[in-house]
């Protein structure tokens, strides 16, 4: 008799894992099959992830049905235990994140046409319409031996400065197991998956090209997956949950951007694609190959410690690296200078619009302030369901908080002292646009960000009067990427030079060759440096660093003016010349004097409740009973701390409270942690 272990979907909340099931004479099933099975008084489906001839030592039941198919591939099996076991959930939340809604509700594939096929299918038809072969560049002596490097090793860092040619190396790499008969993986940051990368790998490639991205609709995801599940694309580009993709005959994945913040999943499973993405090379006997110009500390760590093979680009293939100045806002402030834009930046950007070029302006903030302060008391005016102030938006005419929706009028008295003192403080996009408008008044300004693109035409608007030149300089933040084709309409227009001035938030910084920049301004370099994160320094660098080159990309005279009140930070300082060797040597040891990553893992328990004392209580308990725990089983290298509150201490309605460990393979840990509702779990932390 065959027996089956499934993970079954109704046992989600449950402890156990897996439950074992009879498969009767005529079903045929394998690893990564979805079945039907009896749970308790119903029915329901799960994935089975094991066979055996043992028979278990309790009565068991059969297997009801099964799908045609296996829906998953046994490395994919296999890499939902790892990331089961390093993330501490079940390992059916991991499986199921391998599956499109459609395919996970019902194991069919997706057929007919959508709807809402128009809006997200931009992308998809650049995948699948003929395309005329590009001529294959002559790499250089840096990216050839580069290419040497990921031939001979499995694991490979490419180290490459602002513009030196890392994807040119991707797609040599890719051509060489596309040659073998194997099949590609190239994964990218959400903001940089664009039509132009589509364009450009097709172009190359010249092989079936899958796109795997977060904003298709639920249709053209299946009908994606499915394809690639078929073998019926050779190459699969996508965002951080295409390294869960179904890919048969897998050779190569390339990681684009190591260390962005964009590959940390918020959502259970909390994974970070990094990670996940070294495992499936192991498991699939891939090659992978990670790149970028800033890398994240821990991983440049384990390069140089030999986790990593390392090959670095040194020069770029074309352009010049930008003149990078770092402006004191101290200094600013005491010549008598109360803008938030530094004398010498308005300096350049004068320039380069004489010169009819471009410019980049970095400001993370949208709205019109970042809060509203009493003079008198010094409080600002807070979120009733957040520990968060609120921050001004003038279309309503009021404040809004960014995390939870809740809005309020502008109040006209202080609600703690009643004083009339009350004032805006802070500059978001909004006051920026102001701002623009008064300092280059020949201008036609454009703010862009969700609070101006609520309705569904808004973003065709904006774009139809910005693409028309109705328009001259854009306002907005990361927001402005909410739809797809709003990001890739703007992206064209900058780039097609129907514009001069952009300013963004993290949107701007990576992935745009934009060759008629010449200036970018950096507004308040400062603000990643006030988190109580131990990557502050990491987030600083690499940001600056990230948005700088974007400039000088076809060689013309650029600069860089990033405005600071902290020019002595190693991170600025490192930042502004391009000194990552020189940041790395800096950040490293108070990473080893507080044993923070590369020197230890993280896993922070939330404890969330709507009464603050019980939250914390239940967290003190907590801390308490696994470093209890810990004690009696001789566990040792693992550091409990805290409870402590979250620095986001209330968030829509409920208190935090967090409980940390620190060390090493905090795996072992994994069974001393809370269950039930109201705690949740994220092991490797970005912020």
């Amino acid at each position: 008799m065959l027996y089956a272990e499934v993970a079954v979907e109704a046992a989600r909340a449950l402890d156990r894992e897996t439950y074992t099931y009879a498969v009767p004479e005529g079903v045929d099933v394998v690893p990564g099959h979805r079945v039907t099975v009896p749970f308790g008084r119903r029915t329901t489906y799960g994935f089975v992830v094991s066979l055996g001839t043992d028979e278990p030592p309790v009565e068991t039941k059969p297997i009801v049905g099964a799908g045609d198919e296996p829906l998953l591939l046994p490395h994919q099996v296999a890499l939902a235990r790892l990331v089961a076991d390093h993330y501490w959930v079940p390992l059916i939340e991991c499986l199921r994140a391998m599956l499109p809604p459609r395919v996970r509700s019902t194991g069919s594939s997706g057929s007919g046409a959508s709807t809402r096929q128009r809006r997200h299918s931009r992308l998809l038809e650049l995948a699948n319409a003929p395309i005329a072969a590009t001529t294959k560049p002559v790499l250089t002596a840096e990216q050839e031996a580069a290419l040497e490097v990921i031939a001979s090793n499995q694991l490979t860092l490419l180290h490459g400065v602002i513009a030196s040619g890392k994807t040119e190396v991707y797609l040599a790499a890719a051509e060489q197991a596309l040659a073998q008969r194997l099949r590609v993986l190239l994964l990218v940051p959400e903001i940089s998956l664009t039509p132009q990368l589509v364009e450009r790998v097709r172009s190359r490639l010249q092989a079936p090209v899958a796109v795997l991205h977060s904003q298709l609709t639920e249709l053209e995801r299946a009908q994606q997956w499915w394809r690639v599940r078929r073998g019926q694309a050779d190459v699969v580009l996508g965002s951080r949950s295409a390294v869960f993709a179904p890919i048969p005959r897998l050779g190569l994945v390339c990681l684009d951007e190591e260390g962005s913040s964009a590959y940390k999943q918020d959502r259970t499973p909390r994974y970070e694609t990094g990670w996940v993405a070294r495992r499936l090379a192991e498991v699939s006997g891939a090659k992978l190959v990670a790149g970028s110009a800033t890398p994240s500390v821990a991983t440049y760590h384990d390069a140089r410690g030999g986790q990593l093979a390392l090959a670095k680009l040194t020069k770029r293939v074309r352009g010049q690296d930008a003149d990078s100045e770092l402006v004191d806002m101290r200094d600013e402030f005491a010549a008598g200078n109360r803008q938030p834009l530094a004398r010498r930046l308005l300096e350049a950007v004068d320039k380069t619009l004489a010169n009819e070029e471009q410019v980049i302006l970095y400001l993370n903030r949208r709205g019109m302030s970042t809060f509203v302060m009493c003079k008198e008391c010094g409080k600002s005016v807070q979120c009733l369901g957040c520990s968060v102030s609120l921050v001004q938006h003038a279309e309503i005419d009021g404040l809004v908080c960014h995390y939870c929706g809740y809005a309020r009028q502008m109040p006209t008295t202080c609600d703690h002292c009643g004083s009339r003192n009350i004032r805006a403080l802070g500059m978001g996009t909004q006051r920026l646009e102001t701002m623009v408008k008064k300092l280059w008044p020949q201008a036609r300004v454009l703010r862009l960000d969700s609070d101006v693109a609520r309705g569904p035409d808004a973003y065709f608007q904006i774009w139809e009067a910005f693409s028309e030149r109705r328009a001259d300089i854009l306002v907005g933040t990361h927001d402005v990427a909410r739809g797809p084709d709003a990001y890739f309409q703007i992206w064209e227009a900058f780039s097609e030079r129907r514009a001069d001035i952009l300013v963004g938030t993290q949107l701007v910084a990576r992935g745009l060759d934009l060759p008629a920049v010449t200036c970018v301004g950096v507004v308040d370099a400062d603000l990643p440096l006030h988190f109580p994160d131990y990557r502050s320094a990491e987030n600083t660098f690499s940001l600056i660093v990230q948005v700088a080159g974007r400039a000088g990309r076809d060689g013309r005279p650029s600069r860089v003016i990033v405005q600071t009140s902290n020019p002595e930070h190693y991170s600025l300082r490192c930042a502004a010349t391009g000194d990552y060797e020189g940041f790395y040597a800096a950040e490293l040891p108070s990473r080893k004097a507080f044993t923070f990553p590369p020197f230890a893992d993280l896993a922070v328990l939330t404890r969330s409740d709507t009464d603050d004392a019980r939250a914390a209580a239940s967290a003190r308990d907590t801390a308490e009973s696994i470093a209890g725990s810990m004690l009696k089983e001789g566990i040792e290298g693992i550091r409990v701390m805290g409870p402590s509150p979250a620095f986001m201490h209330r968030l829509r309605g409920e208190y935090r409270w967090q409980v940390t460990l620190k060390g090493d393979r905090l795996e072992r840990a994994r069974h001393l942690a809370p269950r039930g509702r109201g705690w949740s779990f994220d092991v490797d932390p970005v912020n």
